[in-house]
């Protein structure tokens, strides 16, 4: 038995406009650390990094921009990009 956390964290039954990234996102149910007795352990480590990385870059960027086309993973078990070309100008 596996599940599919792609399809999972896309269900339009838990999510309003499943497709676009919300960062602010409440309730936020999403299974990208797991559930319950099997959720990482590092689940806020991983959140704290985050946080400081988007931080750090928002302070110092003035523009982010697309700089070719992103290309998705082809994966049944982990989604999101594969590429994602970006150019940033700085603050």
């Amino acid at each position: 038995l596996m599940m599919n956390y792609v399809a999972a964290n896309h269900d339009p039954a838990h999510f309003e406009n499943p497709r676009r990234f919300d960062a602010a996102r409440s309730p936020n149910r999403h299974l990208a650390f797991g559930a319950g007795a099997h959720q990482c352990l590092g689940l806020h480590l991983a959140r704290l990094e985050m946080r400081i990385l988007f931080e750090t870059l928002l302070d110092r960027i003035e523009t982010v921009e697309l700089a070719g086309e992103p290309a998705r993973s082809r994966s049944t078990f982990v989604g999101g990009l594969k590429t994602l070309p970006l150019r940033f100008t700085p603050a």
